[in-house]
């Protein structure tokens, strides 16, 4: 079975260009574009949550915020994605597990997302 990815990018090239990067390394992609359709997405529990900082109706870390407090969500991995210079605070400030800052590298997207996934 292979493994779900929420992605949450404001950026439709961005996402398509992730999207297809970890489709093609045997990941099932799910994308969302807006928070009111968080709710939806609890009974799919995904394993791991790529968040932009910069989405639709507010900050990525108060998204990540939400999500850790869906129990059937908290435990999954979070990684911030930003172009902002202090990524790794806002990481800590809303108890992501990693980050990545933008533009970012694909090797290191990948190596992020599979070790977040070994958790």
């Amino acid at each position: 079975m292979s493994e779900k990815v929420l992605l949450i990018e404001n950026d439709p090239a961005v996402r398509d260009l992730i999207t297809y990067i970890l489709e093609d390394e045997g990941m099932m992609v799910v994308q969302l574009t807006t928070p009111e359709d968080l709710d939806a997405m609890a009974p799919s529990t995904p394993d791991l949550a790529l968040i932009d900082e910069w989405i639709p109706g507010g900050p990525g870390h108060r998204f990540c915020l939400r999500i850790k407090q869906i129990w059937q969500m908290s435990h999954i991995p979070m990684i911030i994605m930003s172009t902002a210079l202090h990524v790794e605070d806002i990481m800590a400030d809303c108890r992501a597990d990693a980050y990545i800052s933008k533009p970012f590298d694909l090797n290191e997207l990948l190596a992020k997302v599979r070790e977040q996934l070994r958790h």
